[in-house]
């Protein structure tokens, strides 16, 4: 984590240095380049002003013409030449050096054609030199040029102190945001460190993995997720545990009547025959129930895989239709206990669904209302609707539940009345099945119960249509 804190840091400093350094190129030379413009408009003008006043005049002495420069008050560092047609230097206020002499650069040339000119050139020492080029009228008439030098190096000298200065303060700059990113990034990362030793130990399976929130924002926000994925885990995890000691219980109890039976039969070879048939019997019983078991764990199992649940084949059904064969299923079982079993639907409905698990689902309702409903009692089904769901309505007469056991009833292996259930056969997974299997629609089961009255089913399915 430090290291990537350090590089984080060394990142942040280069990019910003870089930044910071191109921005004071750019701007150096943009200023650069707006103070010599300024410069040569100052030159220019100067030497406009030199030539109106050498234009009004006429056969000067050098001495004239240093009087009137004098008048002008230039700069110490400047240079005033005059040069005739032939552009032969006439004057050269650098104490004549030029005079007598021709120069016939272009901007000469062009002032002679009676156009100004300004140019930027370097002397032999390296010095930048501002050159203006402007002819001298006389009666409309060009008469000569004055060419008119003055020194930029207080320019380029201000532009290089400017550009200095920018270098450091971007580097000091720079130097700050690193500082200021490292003492941040210590803030931001610790949280981020202290999550990564507590995900580290987390897939070691050892300690406890919700982490104090000691800071906000996204990395507060990245804790608290963290915290409820692993509040998440661990309720998942118990409920593994204790839905693995439940069916690892379920099992046992008829295999171990299986092995009790089988032991019997072994022990006793002269057994007469009555005795073996009712062995046999009994010992079928235990296998049917344990056939039972494991098929509605493999139904629950194949229910929670979500891979099976993108196979599961959705088409549009008649629910109506469904239901009522449900009821001529399981009428007979109704009949055995002398039960009313009542069946009641306004019209034909109908919803996108797997028929399959939608069937299990309302069967194991069904089934359960009438196994624990009393003999002579009654069970009664209507099938309704609102504006977006069918709603299947199951009523018994049967024991009821106690308010505070009628949240557990979806729980996988819970029974109401063990004593009951042992009779019956169940085994504490058909209301978790059905729960499952109506989720799976996008449904959801409400229950309603009265203990010693009877109890009211709701299963509720979305109408849709693919």
């Amino acid at each position: 984590m430090q290291s990537i804190r350090w590089k984080l840091v060394l990142t942040y400093f280069i990019i910003i240095a870089l930044t910071l350094g191109l921005i004071g190129i750019y701007v150096t030379n943009s200023m650069q380049q707006y103070t010599l413009n300024q410069k040569k408009i100052s030159t220019l003008s100067q030497a406009n002003v030199i030539a109106g006043y050498i234009s009004q005049y006429q056969d000067l002495s050098n001495d004239g013409i240093n009087y009137l420069l004098a008048q002008q008050q230039l700069p110490s560092d400047c240079r005033v030449l005059m040069l005739d047609m032939d552009a032969c230097v006439t004057y050269d206020s650098n104490n004549g050096v030029m005079q007598g002499k021709y120069m016939q650069n272009a901007s000469i040339l062009d002032a002679i054609a009676g156009n100004n000119n300004v140019e930027r050139i370097k002397d032999a020492d390296g010095e930048l030199i501002i050159c203006a080029a402007v002819p001298t009228v006389t009666n409309k008439k060009v008469t000569g040029v004055i060419y008119y030098q003055a020194s930029a190096a207080d320019a380029s000298d201000f532009m290089n102190q400017i550009f200095v200065t920018m270098m450091m303060l971007a580097i000091l700059v720079s130097i700050l945001i690193g500082v200021v990113s490292f003492v941040m990034s210590g803030i931001i990362t610790e949280p981020i460190r202290n999550l990564t030793e507590k995900l580290s130990k987390a897939a070691d399976e050892e300690g406890d993995y919700i982490i104090e929130k000691t800071t906000g924002g996204e990395v507060g926000k990245l804790i608290d997720s963290f915290n409820k994925m692993t509040q998440h885990i661990r309720k998942q995890e118990e409920k593994r545990q204790e839905f693995v000691s439940n069916a690892s219980h379920e099992l046992k109890t008829p295999l171990s009547s299986i092995k009790l039976i089988s032991d019997s039969l072994l022990n006793s070879p002269d057994a007469p025959k009555e005795m073996v048939d009712e062995f046999l019997t009994d010992m079928n019983v235990q296998v049917e129930r344990l056939a039972r078991i494991v098929d509605k764990l493999l139904t629950l199992t194949r229910m929670d895989s979500a891979s099976s649940v993108s196979r599961m084949e959705f088409a549009v059904a008649d629910v109506t239709e469904l239901c009522s064969n449900i009821v001529k299923a399981l009428r007979p079982l109704a009949e055995q206990k002398n039960i009313e079993l009542e069946y009641n639907s306004e019209l034909t409905m109908y919803s996108t669904i797997e028929r399959d698990r939608m069937w299990e689902a309302i069967y194991n309702v069904l089934d359960n209302s009438i196994k624990y409903t009393r003999e002579n009692g009654k069970v009664t089904m209507n099938l309704t609707k609102d504006e977006n769901n069918i709603i299947i309505e199951i009523k018994d007469t049967g024991i009821g539940i106690a308010s505070d056991e009628l949240y557990k009833i979806f729980d996988r292996f819970y029974r109401v009345d063990k004593a009951r259930a042992r009779e019956t056969g169940g085994t504490g997974l058909g209301l978790s099945i059905a729960l499952t299997a109506v989720e799976l629609h996008g449904g959801n089961i409400k229950v309603e119960s009265e203990e010693g009255v009877g109890s009211i089913f709701q299963i509720i399915i979305p109408i849709t249509f693919k």
